[in-house]
C-alpha cells in the first residue's frame, strides 16, 4: 500500500491512518468475494481511483463538517475519508440493503463511528441536516439531481467527483431544468494517473434569493 501511495504521489497521510487504510482493504476485498462491492482489487488500482478521489475531496471539507456520502457502495469515498479526516461527522447511505449492511460491518471491524443508512438519500434528508453531500460513481449529474430536487435546503453543498463526461452531464441537467437556482463550479481538478483524463470535483449548492449566477450566462 505504502509503494502505491508513493508512486501516486499521495503525501501527508500519518502512519496509523496507513494502517487503517490497509486494515479497510482488506475488508473490502473479502466481503468482495460476496459481493460486488469493487473492481480495484489491488493495492495499484484502490491508490489511484479510491484513494486519490477521497484524498482529493477530504481537503475540501472544513474541520468537523458533518457529511452523508450518497450511494456510497463498498464505503468510497465514504470509509476512506472517515480514516483520512478523523474529525470529520460522517455517515453514509446506499439504498441496497446489502452493501449497506456490508459498509456497516467493515465501519464496526474498523471502530469508525460511521451511521450507515440502508435508504436513499431523498428519505435520509427528510430526517437530517449535513454541511456536505459527497458522491462518486452513483450515476450521471442529471440523476443526482433529481434524487436531491427538493432537497436543496436540507445541506450545504454536494461534492460529486466525476470524469471526463462531467460537461456534457451538466448540459443535460441544465437542459431538463434541473440546475435552475442551482450554482456549479470545479472546487478541484486533477490528472487521472495513467490515463489521458481529468477528474473533477464540483460542487454544487442552493443559491441565495436574488443571487445570479454568472457562469451559467
Amino acid at each position: 500500500l505504502q509503494e502505491a501511495i508513493q508512486k501516486a504521489n499521495i503525501e501527508g497521510i500519518p502512519e496509523d491512518r496507513l494502517t487503517e487504510l490497509d486494515a479497510y482493504c482488506k475488508l473490502l476485498w473479502e466481503w468482495n468475494e460476496k459481493l460486488n462491492l469493487t473492481r480495484h482489487t489491488s493495492y495499484d488500482l484502490f491508490v489511484r481511483r479510491d484513494l486519490l478521489d477521497s484524498w482529493k475531496l477530504a481537503q475540501l471539507l472544513a474541520e468537523n463538517e458533518e457529511v452523508l456520502d450518497i450511494g456510497t457502495g463498498g464505503g468510497v469515498p465514504g470509509l476512506v475519508v472517515a480514516i483520512l479526516r478523523p474529525d470529520i461527522e460522517m455517515s453514509l447511505c446506499d439504498s441496497v440493503a446489502k452493501k449497506a449492511n456490508a459498509v456497516d460491518a467493515m465501519a464496526q471491524k474498523l471502530k469508525l463511528n460511521v451511521p450507515v443508512h440502508a435508504i436513499r438519500v431523498q428519505d435520509v434528508l427528510k430526517d437530517f441536516r449535513f454541511d456536505s453531500l459527497v458522491a462518486r460513481a452513483v450515476g450521471p449529474l442529471p440523476k443526482i439531481c433529481t434524487w436531491l430536487e427538493g432537497h436543496w435546503h436540507s445541506f450545504g453543498r454536494l461534492l460529486a467527483i466525476k470524469g471526463p463526461k462531467w460537461v456534457e452531464e451538466r448540459g443535460e441537467a441544465r437542459h431538463r431544468g434541473l440546475l435552475k437556482g442551482i450554482q456549479l463550479r470545479r472546487a478541484a481538478s486533477y490528472p487521472m494517473p495513467e490515463t489521458f483524463s481529468e477528474s473533477v470535483i464540483l460542487q454544487l449548492k442552493q443559491m441565495k434569493s436574488g443571487e445570479i449566477d454568472e457562469e451559467a450566462q
